[in-house]
């Protein structure tokens, strides 16, 4: 067992993380969705497609790590929308560099730290074979999250930019097809 001191300081990440259940999800947010999931939420759906979606020549650990932290910032910043549809509409470098900063902030202290600061920043390079499939489920989660807002009875037309900015993703990579069946759903709902 840890020494108290060790313990404290685990606590203290794990308060300043469950911060992520109480941030909403701001592209819902801004189409007038009401009972807008949380970053939270996204990201434990994501842990899912992980744990059911990684292919045997990626490294499924590490995925369900870098899923873990991959939002993790925006516990100080909060969610930002940095892209409509196909085009990107602020500096993902600005919003990337806070998150960094918060995710110091939350590891303070701690002899892991490095390790998981590595992963966020492994996932925004987008340089990896996993930071690019954890970005394909991410987008492939956010998809399905609008086909189920769409269920609830908003309008389609209401989640094109989502639709789209899958798509900008997911096209000619692995998760296509799941995409692809996504969108067969979407227009039967319609």
């Amino acid at each position: 067992m840890k020494n108290k001191t060790e313990i404290q300081g685990l606590v203290e990440i794990f308060k300043k993380a469950g911060v992520l259940k109480e941030v909403k999800r701001t592209g819902w947010i801004l189409k007038g969705v009401e009972e807008v999931e949380s970053v939270a939420d996204h990201t434990w759906r994501m842990e899912l497609f992980v744990l059911l979606l990684t292919p045997p020549s990626l490294d499924r650990s590490k995925l369900l790590e870098m899923c873990v932290v991959h939002d993790l910032g925006e516990t100080g910043v909060g969610d930002i929308k940095w892209e409509t549809g196909k085009k990107i509409i602020s500096s993902p470098k600005i919003k990337h560099k806070d998150e960094m900063q918060t995710m110091r902030d939350i590891f303070n202290g701690y002899e892991k730290a490095d390790k998981y600061i590595s992963l966020l920043q492994e996932f925004n390079e987008q340089k990896t074979p996993e930071a690019q499939f954890l970005k394909q489920i991410d987008k492939l989660e956010m998809a399905l999250q609008a086909l189920e807002y769409q269920q609830k009875g908003y309008p389609s037309v209401q989640f094109d930019e989502f639709w789209e900015n899958a798509e900008k993703y997911l096209q000619r990579k692995s998760l296509e097809p799941i995409f692809r069946y996504l969108q067969e759903l979407r227009k039967k709902s319609s």
